[in-house]
């Protein structure tokens, strides 16, 4: 197998990685690929539920959390998580360049070809989301730069994708529209991605059972149901014919690229293979 590909996934909370695990698993398994999830924080914040106070205390939750991640990156046959220190509910507040910096020495150190992070309106406009696809977008740009002394080589990372949940199934899946979460006293709802601008759509179908299976390792995130025992996330609320068509597949916007784009992508290594 070809061992040369790397993926790097910079997301703000343990559970986030749930957008490109499926990808994650896929190149794996099918191009010998080594993946990383960096996550900014521990998903502790003020405003973080817990939805099985059997599990966690608001002391514990970090340490909880951090060791859900694990778990999911563990089924996932993915590299142990990273955890970049940041304070949930405050990634917002880190200066920009300080969190850029921090994160592009990193890259230097794994020589990701594709990093994969928020797209720029936070799913949900969530500050930490967006806080995260800021730094993690220039970070992109100064791991390559010579003039920046990080004290490791310069490295260029091939292309940076946006995961993107697409704008149609706000309509779709009452579950997406109806959402809301309470962030700083804000309610905030799903904002999606115009369709067409979404840019790539990979196959993860056979995946998709292993994904739900490392979701489940986040007890504290999400209600469980008790005949199937799995989480009930949004996609879980689909009619599973409507389930399988959506989410069978990961969906992205290519934010940067040193290769050309010719149409739409099904593939995250198209144009560097």
């Amino acid at each position: 197998m070809d061992t040369r590909w790397t993926f790097l996934g910079v997301f703000a909370h343990p559970d986030d990685e749930a957008s490109c695990s499926g990808c994650f698993v896929k190149y794996t398994e099918e191009v010998g690929a080594r993946a990383y999830v960096a996550c900014a924080t521990r998903g502790d914040g003020v405003d973080a539920q817990i939805k099985d106070p059997a599990i966690a205390t608001r002391e514990t939750l970090g340490q909880v959390r951090s060791q859900e991640l694990a778990c999911a990156c563990e089924k996932l046959g993915i590299q142990p998580p990273l955890f970049l220190g940041h304070q949930d509910g405050e990634v917002d507040k880190v200066p920009t360049e300080e969190a850029a910096r921090a994160l592009a020495r990193l890259i230097r150190e794994l020589r990701p070809q594709v990093v994969i992070t928020h797209g720029p309106e936070g799913g949900y406009g969530h500050p930490d989301h967006i806080a995260v696809s800021a730094f993690t977008t220039r970070a992109f740009d100064l791991a390559p730069d010579p003039a920046v002394d990080l004290g490791l080589p310069p490295f260029a990372p091939a292309k940076l994708y946006y995961s993107a949940m697409p704008r149609s199934f706000m309509e779709r899946v009452p579950a997406f529209r109806d959402r809301r979460a309470d962030i700083r006293g804000q309610q905030l709802g799903f904002v999606g991605v115009e369709d067409d601008k979404i840019t790539t759509a990979v196959d993860i179908h056979k995946w998709m059972r292993l994904k739900l299976d490392a979701l489940s390792c986040h007890r504290t995130q999400f209600e469980f149901d008790p005949e199937t025992g799995q989480p009930k996330t949004f996609a879980a609320s689909a009619p599973e014919e409507l389930r399988w068509e959506m989410f069978g597949h990961e969906r992205y916007v290519l934010a940067k690229s040193s290769v050309a784009q010719n149409g739409p992508e099904d593939d995250l290594l198209i144009g560097l293979r």
